[in-house]
């Protein structure tokens, strides 16, 4: 089966968790080698996890909620899912 990158991302958490069927988990990962988009999103998300794993507390930059919001959505803009 081939996913979109809509499908990528409601199976994004399973994926990370190892909770997908195996299946799954190879046209998750042949997917994202193919999506530039689908990739950072995954890479952006396990990331978001170790840090939210990690005890120590991290102030963020001010603004930087704004900043990403609006990168987001240039990318999203530009790129968009396939």
């Amino acid at each position: 089966m081939k996913l979109d990158c809509k499908h990528i991302w409601r199976e994004l958490s399973n994926y990370l968790e190892g909770e997908v069927s195996e299946e799954v988990r190879r046209d998750v990962e042949a997917h994202v080698a193919q999506c530039r988009h689908c990739a950072a999103l995954l890479d952006s998300t396990h990331n978001v996890l170790v840090l939210v794993a990690d005890e120590r507390r991290m102030d963020l930059p001010i603004g930087f909620n704004a900043r990403l919001r609006e990168r987001l959505e240039r990318e999203m803009s530009i790129s968009g899912p396939e």
